[in-house]
């Protein structure tokens, strides 16, 4: 294996797709650094780590949501909504496929066809960043979990437009990413920002689970029980 590992760097072209598709993973980290402004960083970690601990529902649902859209709500960053609205945006299209004339002529005409399907899903994805983007934002005002200086009568509107436009914004460069992996890279560039995501992720997941596991015939709330890690078990195998 190792040597088959060598023998990739000994190709020009391939040495250059891999290093491509590492560069494009390692931009797509950076961006996780780059939080939205007016967002208490530090208050929002603490209650998602507390929502988490506790068993709280919007606190397992920021991990599950963070884990699989390879984004991180947690931080709260311009990557938070990751890139789950494109993937929603290409199974909604797909699906319509099917239902719609339109769309189903388009598809019969192959690669001009399927460039006008994936324009389309590109104005689909921006309209969910968007509508997304506002959502979480107007999430993080219920929570207070944003500075009171950005919540004034004159600085609420911009508080919005500014996170809207970055949650937005992050997306569209991550679908980017994606396409430019397609092209230049190797593999599925979709499918890799999502499992670099969740590689970077499954460290806290890990530490989570053997947090909460108990196993004792009647664990506590909060806590995975045995009969909760056979059914993991079965999954992961089946899986």
């Amino acid at each position: 294996m190792l040597k088959a590992l060598a023998n990739v760097f000994l190709i020009p072209e391939l040495r250059n797709r891999v290093l491509f598709t590492l560069g494009m993973i390692a931009i797509y980290r950076i961006g996780f650094w780059i939080p939205l402004v007016g967002v208490d960083q530090q208050a929002l970690k603490d209650a998602a780590s507390k929502a988490s601990e506790g068993g709280s529902g919007w606190g397992q649902l920021l991990d599950y949501v963070s884990i699989f859209s390879g984004g991180s709500l947690q931080q709260s960053t311009i990557f938070g909504l990751g890139i789950m609205p494109y993937i929603t945006a290409s199974i909604i299209f797909q699906l319509l496929q099917s239902a719609v004339p339109r769309l189903q002529e388009l598809k019969k005409e192959g690669a001009s066809g399927q460039q006008k399907i994936t324009e389309w899903t590109r104005y689909a994805t921006v309209a969910m960043c968007l509508i997304q983007g506002f959502m979480w934002l107007k999430f993080l005002i219920a929570q207070g979990l944003v500075r009171p200086e950005f919540l004034t009568a004159s600085t609420t509107l911009a508080f919005y437009m500014s996170g809207v436009v970055a949650l937005t914004a992050g997306s569209i460069f991550l679908m980017w990413l994606g396409e430019q992996i397609d092209k230049y890279g190797i593999g599925n560039g979709v499918s890799l920002i999502l499992t670099a995501g969740i590689i970077a992720q499954m460290p806290n997941a890990i530490t989570d689970l053997s947090n909460r596991t108990d196993l004792s015939l009647q664990a506590g709330e909060g806590q995975i029980g045995i009969v909760g890690i056979l059914f993991l078990a079965i999954a992961f195998i089946i899986v």
